[in-house]
């Protein structure tokens, strides 16, 4: 297992500034995922910690060595793409074995070692016996499977994800994240996983690094960064969040008529934008609330999707309540959020 770290690492492009003095440590055997809007810079990083790409200045560390200018096949890295990359005209246990076969003579193993390597990996990836189909008769997610195999095959260092799951249906995508989890508990390896997808980042990682135009945003467990966002980038970017006309008042947020306590901390007073969850809404039946016309209701399930808009302002907000209640479209309600993010409005 490998410790891994970028530190105060810039990269441009012309003058597009990709990575913007980042520093961020990967603890070893941890799961880290990237993540964060297209443009943020985390497939830039990822490039960086892969020897793919090079920063413009700052260091790229393995367990404390500086290998920023050493190119990826002296890393010891495995790289898992989107795209699966897989040789059409090879079986899976010739695209499985590629890594092995193609070392220096005097690193590469016995014929009968990678073979055996390949039939322990099939195991792993749970594709027993599919050592002789080609990539065009498997599935999607059967792919991403020998994908991952392959990486691994080689022993590496580290190994890093790039929107793995990016070109498979949500079904598929829910199902491989939880094995991915499983493999790398099972594994060890050190893991960077990039992703959009805060559903992906949120349940398979140890952290998570919130980025946004080249920079990082947040470093935390999954759960301090969906409920402890430090910055309205964060706390918009995550939970579907509604974003309202607000005041910070001695630490409270005011809400239209309400004061609610800020959990986002202390912030200085003064105009604020409040961020609130859809399901972070409760009717306030014959108490004081935020008055709201219904514009439009979705029954799905166990929610109610509803679409309003906040009479005092026009702001369009997104709520989801109980299915059940009698919420129609035209009618008024008072709505009590029951939490409250709100940060001050930058100047």
């Amino acid at each position: 297992m490998t410790a891994v770290s970028a530190i105060d690492v810039v990269k441009r492009f012309g003058r597009y500034p990709a990575l913007n003095h980042v520093t961020v440590e990967v603890k070893s055997g941890e799961f880290l995922a990237l993540l964060g809007p297209s443009g943020s810079g985390k497939t830039t990083l990822l490039r960086l910690f892969a020897g793919l790409d090079f920063p413009d200045s700052g260091t790229i560390t393995f367990d404390g060595e500086d290998v920023s200018a050493r190119p990826v096949r002296e890393r010891g890295v495995g790289f898992v793409f989107q795209n699966y990359a897989l040789f059409k005209h090879m079986t899976v246990a010739q695209n499985i074995a590629f890594g092995l076969r193609v070392k220096p003579w005097r690193q590469r193993p016995r014929r009968r070692e990678i073979a055996s390597r390949v039939e322990e990996l099939l195991d792993l990836v749970q594709l027993p016996g599919y050592g002789k189909r080609y990539p065009a008769q498997l599935s999607g997610g059967q792919r991403q499977r020998v994908a991952l195999a392959r990486a691994l095959a080689v022993q590496p260092k580290l190994l890093l994800l790039d929107e793995p799951f990016g070109a498979l249906d949500a079904k598929v995508r829910k199902d491989l994240r939880r094995w991915l989890r499983e493999i790398h508990d099972e594994t060890g390896i050190t893991s960077i996983f990039v992703t959009h997808d805060q559903d992906e980042a949120l349940e398979i990682a140890d952290r998570v690094v919130v980025m946004s135009s080249g920079r990082i945003e947040q470093i935390d467990e999954p759960a301090t960064v969906y409920n402890r966002p430090t910055s309205a980038f964060v706390a918009d970017f995550l939970g579907d969040a509604n974003r309202l006309t607000a005041a910070i008042e001695g630490g409270r947020v005011r809400l239209g008529p309400l004061l609610l306590d800020n959990a986002a901390g202390a912030q200085p007073d003064g105009e604020a934008v409040a961020y609130v969850r859809s399901h972070e809404v409760a009717v306030a039946e014959g108490e004081e609330g935020i008055a709201v016309r219904v514009d439009h209701v979705l029954d799905a399930g166990p929610a109610l999707r509803i679409d309003a808009t906040v009479l005092t302002t026009g702001e369009a907000i997104e709520l989801r309540l109980v299915s059940g209640q009698p919420v129609a479209a035209g009618t008024e309600l008072r709505l009590r959020p029951t939490l409250v993010r709100a940060y001050p409005v930058r100047s």
